[in-house]
Parts: structure tokens; sequence; C-alpha cells
């Protein structure tokens, strides 16, 4: 996997300290520079090709969402800041996440894969002819208060469940405030497929395929959704 090139924007130099320690912790991604305020930020960014920005939102001077405003093609950002009440704004401005200080490092791994998830359809940096996909075989899910990481080869399938996804594992069940069409987005193509506007299935659990319905290996029966009906059809050759 491609590393991916990241700053940091903060003036607090504990902010620093944390997510430094971070970057160390995680093997994909590439601390390119690290800033105290925005001006000299944005001078870096118009001559150097980055992926990912943790910006904080209150700093004096140029604030982080000052800074979003005056840039036309900013990269992608995960704001962080003790100010929960400026969540909606950042997101006028299309960042990823939003990191409420003091964060875990689940939850800054929880925000670097919804970076990895939105970058997903671009496979290829600007800065190199090279072409690498984003190999992964997890994802991580908001719990409760917790993230936790599911292997791919532990999931049976996914239920749609009001706001809520529950998703069936050998562990057993988790529930997730995520939609079904976002958390389609994490999976792997090849593994899993939707059936149904509320179920997405594991295809190395299928057991059998009838006209209406897949029955799973543990014996759980899923139904054919209408619209997807000619797709499953397909992949079966039926």
């Amino acid at each position: 996997m491609d590393k991916m090139r990241c700053i940091i924007v903060d003036d607090e130099e504990g902010a620093h300290l944390v997510l430094e320690h971070y970057f160390r912790e995680t093997r994909h991604l590439e601390l390119c520079k690290a800033f105290y305020n925005a001006m000299d930020a944005m001078d870096y960014l118009y001559q150097n090709k980055v992926d990912l920005v943790f910006l904080d939102i209150n700093m004096p001077g140029l604030s982080g969402l000052d800074m979003l405003e005056a840039m036309s093609n900013p990269p992608l950002v995960v704001l962080t800041t003790a100010y929960s009440e400026f969540a909606l704004q950042g997101y006028k401005y299309e960042v990823v996440d939003y990191l409420v200080k003091p964060f875990e490092f689940s939850n800054f791994l929880a925000a670097v894969d919804k970076v990895w998830n939105r970058k997903r359809p671009i496979l290829h940096h600007d800065y190199t002819t090279a072409t690498v996909p984003v190999v992964s075989d997890y994802l991580y899910l908001k719990v409760e208060s917790d993230v936790i990481k599911v292997k791919f080869a532990e999931i049976s399938h996914i239920q749609s469940w009001g706001n809520y996804i529950r998703v069936y594992t050998d562990k057993g069940m988790f529930l997730s405030a995520v939609t079904t069409t976002e958390i389609e987005g994490k999976l792997a193509p090849e593994q899993f497929m939707r059936i149904h506007k509320s179920y997405i299935i594991a295809l190395n659990r299928i057991y059998k395929v009838t006209g209406s319905a897949i029955i799973l290996d543990d014996g759980t029966e899923i139904p054919i959704g209408n619209t997807f009906r000619r797709k499953v059809l397909d992949y079966f050759k039926m």
C-alpha cells in the first residue's frame, strides 16, 4: 500500500506530540511537515502534493476554516479541535471527519479509514505514474463509544436497521450508526454482494441460491430484491 502524504496544522505543541505519536504507530501514513499556523501550511501546499491535512480550527490569525475558505482545491481534511460546535461549519467544506480533542488512537484510525475510502475511486497520485490500489482485508466499525476492527473473513452478512446497520460476524452481531451504502463502499467487491436494498452478503458464506433467496451456510435465508435479481442470476449464471 502506498503511503498517504500528510501534514499537521495546529498551534498547540501538545496536539503535535499526540498526532506525531499516532503517525509513528500507523505504517500507511507519511508525515511530511507540521505547521503551527495556517499561512505557512498554505505556502507549503501550494508547492507540494499532499493527500491529507489534520487541521485545527481555532488558531490565531488565519483559522482552519479561513484556510479552507481561501483554498479552491484543498487536500482531504480531518479537522482536529476542542470545539465541537464548529462541526457543522466544517462539513460545509466537505471535510472527511471531525475529531474532538482529546481523541483516542481508535478515533484517529477510524478517521484515516474514512479518508482511504474517500480516496478509493482514485487509484493513483498526481505525482507518480504508478497505480496503487488500496488493499485491505478489514474495516473499522463505530459501535457505541468504541471503534472495533472487523475482518472481512469474519462477516457473514449485513442488514439495514433504520439509521443503523447490523453486521453479523463469527464473533457476534454489531450495531453501527452507518448506512448500508457507506459500508458497501468499504467492502471488497470481490468478496461481498448487495442482493437487496437492506442486505449485503459475503459470497463465501453462500450455501444455496434459489429464485427468490440466498441461503447462507448457517441456514440464514436472505431475500433477493427485485432490482438486484438480474445481477444475482447473472453472477451465478442461472
